[in-house]
């Protein structure tokens, strides 16, 4: 026992200061439905020591705000009250956080749990780690999915297993329309693989698509939403 407690102290202490500590952080969000109406959350805010509004979209990604991260994990608070000593405010488990400045926060509906309504995927949101150009794809179903995207058809297709995420690199093979072929298939029965989605998307170097496979809670057949995400213009004054 006495050495099993060395032994963690010691993991601990070996872990990396930055990882201990406050760090600030450039966050953005997507919501794939809201739940109980609850459409914003709180993080604790990168100056001043207070909380900062996260809004939840639906349709697009929230516009970067800055925020603080601590322990290498993100909290999010329900309230815009920040916790004091002994009175804790109501807040999503708190959950992981990559080592990068830029964050993307998947808001994910967590059933039968109103006082937790989301599950929180966290994200690198630097172009490093999800480069424009690329696709973001994540399996939420218990199956594997294959994307069969452009050149990458059949068994080139990127098979993602059930809640992993793949990036899959740009596509090549356009039409004259800058556009390309995407099917997406789920798997069956072991290495049968069914089409469900047949679509074509767009190819843009300067652009990053996050696709999502998810199984219908009413049908409980495989569907898939897909996000385009562009960098905001900047707008630089006039010299």
């Amino acid at each position: 026992m006495i050495l099993r407690r060395v032994f963690g102290f010691l993991l601990v202490m070996a872990m990396p200061l930055a990882a201990q500590e406050a760090r600030k952080v450039t966050v953005r969000t997507l919501c794939f439905s809201h739940v109980n109406n609850v459409k914003m959350l709180y993080l604790p805010a990168a100056e001043g020591g207070g909380l900062v509004e996260v809004p939840l979209y639906t349709e697009v990604f929230s516009r970067p705000l800055d925020a603080t991260v601590r322990g290498g994990k993100a909290t999010f608070y329900l309230t815009g009250v920040a916790p004091q000593p002994g009175k804790p405010s109501p807040a999503l488990p708190a959950v992981s956080v990559p080592d990068s400045a830029k964050l993307l926060f998947l808001f994910l509906p967590n059933p039968g749990k109103p006082e937790v309504p989301y599950l929180v995927v966290a994200m690198a949101d630097d172009e490093g780690a999800f480069p424009l150009g690329t696709t973001k794809a994540i399996n939420l179903t218990p199956a594997n999915v294959r994307f069969e995207l452009g050149e990458f058809s059949d068994d080139k297709g990127k098979v993602v297993a059930p809640g992993k995420t793949a990036i899959i690199e740009q596509v090549r093979k356009v039409n004259h329309l800058n556009q390309f072929d995407a099917k997406v298939t789920y798997e069956t029965a072991p290495k049968e693989f069914t089409e469900f989605y047949n679509s074509r998307w767009r190819a843009v170097a300067a652009k990053r698509d996050i696709a999502i496979v998810y199984l219908d809670p009413k049908s409980k057949l495989p569907q898939l939403n897909l996000y385009e995400d562009a960098p905001p213009v900047v707008i630089k004054p006039p010299q």
